[in-house]
C-alpha cells in the first residue's frame, strides 16, 4: 500500500509541477476559507492522507453555465448553430416555393417552412428557458460542504453524503473558472475556482488532474 500511496503522490506532484506556472495565483478567489483535513475513513493499514476541505454556495450564475456545459441538451454550441442553419434554410426553401410555386402542393410548401421555423424556436428558445429555471431552483443559497482527498471527494454528510471516485473515470470539465467532475453514471460536481485559496490551488487542481480523465473533445 505504502508503493500505490507514494505512486499517487508523485503523480499529483507532477500534475502540480504542470499548473504551477500558469495558476501561480487565484485572482478569481472571493476569500472563502478552505484547510487541510485527515482522512478519519482510512484503514488503520494505510497512511492516512490529508485532504482539502472547501465549503461554498453556488450563484445563479455558476449553476446556469454547469447546465450548458452538461449533457442535459445534445443540440447546444456548435450543434444548435448548425440545426439551425439547416432549419432556416429550409425554411426559406420551402418559403420561396410557396411563393412561386402554385398547384396541389403549395400548402404543403408553406406547412413545411413554419415548420422549420418552430424548430429553431425550439432548439433555441426550450433549452434557453429550461436552463435558466432549473437554475434558480437549483442555486437556492445551500451551503456545500466537500473534502477532496488524493483518490476521492467526500460531498456533505449525513444521509446525503455522497462520495466521488478520482479512479482516473470522471471526466474533468474547465470553464468560465469552474472546475466541473462528470461522473459516468451522469451526475455532475462543479467547484467555482473562488472559492479555493490560492495556497492549496495548485496542490488542489493536481489532485482532481491526477484522479480524472481530460474533456473529451
Amino acid at each position: 500500500m505504502k508503493d500505490i500511496d507514494d505512486s499517487i503522490r508523485e503523480e499529483i506532484e507532477g500534475s502540480a509541477q504542470e499548473t504551477e506556472e500558469v495558476h501561480e495565483d487565484n485572482p478569481e478567489w472571493d476569500g472563502s476559507e478552505s484547510e487541510l483535513v485527515a482522512d478519519d475513513d482510512a484503514e488503520e493499514y494505510e497512511i492516512p492522507e490529508t485532504g482539502i476541505k472547501i465549503s461554498y454556495i453556488m450563484t445563479y450564475d455558476e449553476m446556469v453555465k454547469c447546465l450548458y456545459h452538461s449533457d442535459l441538451y445534445k443540440t447546444k454550441g456548435g450543434r444548435a448553430i448548425a440545426s439551425g442553419v439547416i432549419f432556416g434554410l429550409a425554411a426559406i426553401v420551402f418559403a420561396v416555393t410557396y411563393f412561386t410555386v402554385g398547384g396541389q402542393y403549395k400548402g404543403m410548401n408553406l406547412f413545411f417552412s413554419i415548420f422549420c421555423l418552430v424548430m429553431i424556436l425550439l432548439i433555441w428558445l426550450v433549452p434557453y428557458l429550461h436552463i435558466r429555471s432549473l437554475a434558480r431552483m437549483m442555486a437556492n443559497g445551500k451551503t456545500i460542504e466537500a473534502e477532496v482527498y488524493p483518490d476521492h471527494i467526500d460531498i456533505g454528510s449525513g444521509s446525503g453524503a455522497w462520495s466521488i471516485e478520482l479512479d482516473g473515470k470522471p471526466e474533468l470539465l474547465e470553464f468560465d473558472n469552474i472546475m466541473m467532475i462528470a461522473l459516468p453514471d451522469g451526475r455532475n460536481f462543479a467547484i467555482p475556482e473562488r472559492v479555493i485559496e490560492p495556497e492549496v490551488f495548485n496542490e488542489f487542481k493536481a489532485i482532481l488532474i491526477a484522479g480524472t480523465s481530460p474533456e473529451e473533445g
